[in-house]
Protein backbone atom coordinates (compact mmCIF):
# COMPACT_ATOMS: atom_id res chain seq x y z
CA UNK A 1 0.00 0.00 0.00
CA UNK A 2 1.47 3.34 -0.96
CA UNK A 3 -0.09 6.76 -1.10
CA UNK A 4 0.83 9.87 -2.99
CA UNK A 5 4.16 11.45 -2.12
CA UNK A 6 4.45 14.95 -0.69
CA UNK A 7 7.35 17.23 -1.58
CA UNK A 8 8.60 20.07 0.61
CA UNK A 9 11.56 22.31 -0.27
CA UNK A 10 13.76 24.09 2.28
CA UNK A 11 16.28 26.76 1.32
CA UNK A 12 18.70 26.25 4.19
CA UNK A 13 19.29 24.41 7.47
CA UNK A 14 17.23 26.88 9.51
CA UNK A 15 14.21 26.27 7.26
CA UNK A 16 14.78 22.51 7.42
CA UNK A 17 14.72 22.55 11.23
CA UNK A 18 11.62 24.78 11.27
CA UNK A 19 9.95 22.39 8.83
CA UNK A 20 10.72 19.44 11.11
CA UNK A 21 9.25 21.33 14.08
CA UNK A 22 6.08 21.88 12.02
CA UNK A 23 5.93 18.16 11.20
CA UNK A 24 6.21 17.27 14.90
CA UNK A 25 3.31 19.57 15.71
CA UNK A 26 1.22 18.21 12.83
CA UNK A 27 1.82 14.66 14.03
CA UNK A 28 0.94 15.29 17.68
CA UNK A 29 -2.14 13.07 17.30
CA UNK A 30 0.10 10.14 16.30
CA UNK A 31 2.01 10.10 19.61
CA UNK A 32 0.04 7.12 20.91
CA UNK A 33 0.86 5.04 17.83
CA UNK A 34 3.94 3.30 16.58
CA UNK A 35 5.56 4.80 13.51
CA UNK A 36 8.59 3.60 11.53
CA UNK A 37 10.17 6.34 9.45
CA UNK A 38 13.01 5.69 7.03
CA UNK A 39 15.32 8.66 6.41
CA UNK A 40 17.08 8.26 3.07
CA UNK A 41 19.73 10.44 1.49
CA UNK A 42 23.42 10.87 0.97
CA UNK A 43 25.87 11.78 3.74
CA UNK A 44 25.33 15.35 4.89
CA UNK A 45 21.86 15.64 3.37
CA UNK A 46 20.23 16.75 6.62
CA UNK A 47 18.77 13.55 8.08
CA UNK A 48 20.13 14.07 11.60
CA UNK A 49 19.43 17.81 11.46
CA UNK A 50 15.81 17.04 10.58
CA UNK A 51 15.61 14.51 13.45
CA UNK A 52 16.89 17.22 15.84
CA UNK A 53 14.16 19.58 14.62
CA UNK A 54 11.50 16.90 15.01
CA UNK A 55 12.62 16.21 18.57
CA UNK A 56 12.59 19.94 19.32
CA UNK A 57 9.05 20.16 17.99
CA UNK A 58 8.09 17.31 20.31
CA UNK A 59 9.41 19.27 23.28
CA UNK A 60 12.83 17.68 23.72
CA UNK A 61 15.40 20.26 24.86
CA UNK A 62 18.49 18.13 25.42
CA UNK A 63 21.45 17.40 23.19
CA UNK A 64 20.72 15.32 20.08
CA UNK A 65 23.91 13.67 18.83
CA UNK A 66 24.19 11.85 15.55
CA UNK A 67 23.68 8.12 16.10
CA UNK A 68 26.40 7.30 13.54
CA UNK A 69 28.78 5.88 16.16
CA UNK A 70 26.37 4.80 18.90
CA UNK A 71 24.01 3.36 16.23
CA UNK A 72 20.91 4.02 18.40
CA UNK A 73 19.84 7.00 20.51
CA UNK A 74 16.72 6.88 22.69
CA UNK A 75 14.54 9.87 23.65
CA UNK A 76 11.76 9.33 26.21
CA UNK A 77 9.23 12.13 25.81
CA UNK A 78 5.85 12.82 27.38
CA UNK A 79 3.80 9.76 26.36
CA UNK A 80 6.07 8.99 23.39
CA UNK A 81 9.43 7.35 22.92
CA UNK A 82 11.50 8.32 19.90
CA UNK A 83 14.27 5.97 18.80
CA UNK A 84 16.82 7.38 16.34
CA UNK A 85 18.99 4.76 14.64
CA UNK A 86 21.70 5.00 12.00
CA UNK A 87 22.56 1.85 10.04
CA UNK A 88 25.30 3.47 7.92
CA UNK A 89 28.19 1.71 9.67
CA UNK A 90 26.63 -1.74 9.54
CA UNK A 91 28.22 -4.04 7.00
CA UNK A 92 26.13 -5.92 4.45
CA UNK A 93 22.61 -7.03 5.39
CA UNK A 94 21.79 -5.40 8.72
CA UNK A 95 18.73 -7.56 9.43
CA UNK A 96 20.70 -9.90 11.69
CA UNK A 97 22.01 -6.89 13.66
CA UNK A 98 18.53 -5.52 14.48
CA UNK A 99 18.07 -7.75 17.52
CA UNK A 100 21.41 -6.67 19.00
CA UNK A 101 20.42 -3.03 18.52
CA UNK A 102 16.98 -3.61 20.08
CA UNK A 103 15.18 -2.21 17.02
CA UNK A 104 12.72 -5.12 16.79
CA UNK A 105 11.70 -4.58 20.42
CA UNK A 106 11.07 -0.88 19.84
CA UNK A 107 9.04 -1.61 16.72
CA UNK A 108 6.71 -3.82 18.79
CA UNK A 109 5.92 -1.09 21.33
CA UNK A 110 3.04 1.37 21.22
CA UNK A 111 3.69 5.12 21.41
CA UNK A 112 7.11 4.66 19.82
CA UNK A 113 8.46 6.36 16.73
CA UNK A 114 11.54 4.79 15.20
CA UNK A 115 13.57 7.01 12.86
CA UNK A 116 16.11 5.01 10.87
CA UNK A 117 18.83 6.60 8.81
CA UNK A 118 20.05 4.37 5.96
CA UNK A 119 17.08 1.94 6.25
CA UNK A 120 18.03 0.44 2.88
CA UNK A 121 20.75 -1.50 4.74
CA UNK A 122 17.94 -3.65 6.17
CA UNK A 123 15.42 -5.17 3.74
CA UNK A 124 13.26 -6.05 6.78
CA UNK A 125 13.01 -2.41 7.85
CA UNK A 126 12.36 -1.19 4.32
CA UNK A 127 9.45 -3.64 4.08
CA UNK A 128 8.00 -2.41 7.41
CA UNK A 129 8.55 1.32 6.92
CA UNK A 130 5.39 3.38 7.40
CA UNK A 131 6.88 6.50 5.83
CA UNK A 132 10.01 7.00 3.76
CA UNK A 133 11.49 10.50 3.72
CA UNK A 134 14.01 11.09 0.95
CA UNK A 135 16.43 14.03 1.34
CA UNK A 136 17.46 15.45 -2.03
CA UNK A 137 19.98 18.30 -2.40
CA UNK A 138 18.92 21.54 -4.08
CA UNK A 139 21.04 24.50 -5.15
CA UNK A 140 23.17 25.97 -2.37
CA UNK A 141 22.16 24.74 1.05
CA UNK A 142 18.67 23.75 -0.07
CA UNK A 143 17.00 20.39 0.42
CA UNK A 144 13.84 18.85 -0.89
CA UNK A 145 12.16 16.26 1.29
CA UNK A 146 9.95 13.70 -0.38
CA UNK A 147 7.51 12.04 2.03
CA UNK A 148 6.31 8.69 0.62
CA UNK A 149 3.77 6.76 2.69
CA UNK A 150 3.94 2.97 2.55
CA UNK A 151 1.26 1.92 5.04
CA UNK A 152 -2.11 3.19 6.22
CA UNK A 153 -0.55 5.11 9.12
CA UNK A 154 2.03 6.56 6.71
CA UNK A 155 -0.78 7.75 4.47
CA UNK A 156 -2.49 9.35 7.48
CA UNK A 157 0.76 11.05 8.48
CA UNK A 158 1.19 12.58 5.02
CA UNK A 159 -2.48 13.59 4.89
CA UNK A 160 -1.99 15.35 8.24
CA UNK A 161 0.91 17.33 6.73
CA UNK A 162 -1.16 18.26 3.69
CA UNK A 163 -4.16 19.38 5.77
CA UNK A 164 -1.92 21.36 8.11
CA UNK A 165 -0.16 23.19 5.28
Amino acid sequence: MTGQSLRRAFGNETELVAGAVDVARAWADFAAQSLLIGLQGQLGSGKTTWARGLLGGLGYTGRVPSPTYTLVELYPLHGLTLVHADLYRLEGDADRELDALGIREWLAREATWVLVEWPERSPLLVAQTDLAIRFEPLAGEGRELIFTPQTAIGISAVEQLVSGA
